[in-house]
């Protein structure tokens, strides 16, 4: 199974790691209405679980 995590950045600067979905929608709702809307990104990113890993093993 993959899981979804979310990385907030202002400048190229990290500000909050590894959010889950609920946790990045509350704060990226506020954070980008009330402030830096140019400056303020992020990034979604798919973890794969060990399961879907073994899938994907390529070393044989």
């Amino acid at each position: 199974m993959t899981k979804k995590s979310y990385h907030i950045y202002l400048n190229d600067k990290c500000l909050f790691k590894n959010l889950n979905e609920e946790e990045f929608n509350m704060i990226w709702n506020k954070l980008y209405t009330s402030y830096w809307k140019e400056e303020i990104t992020y990034t979604e990113i798919h973890d794969m679980g060990i399961e879907d890993s073994t899938i994907y093993e390529s070393s044989y």
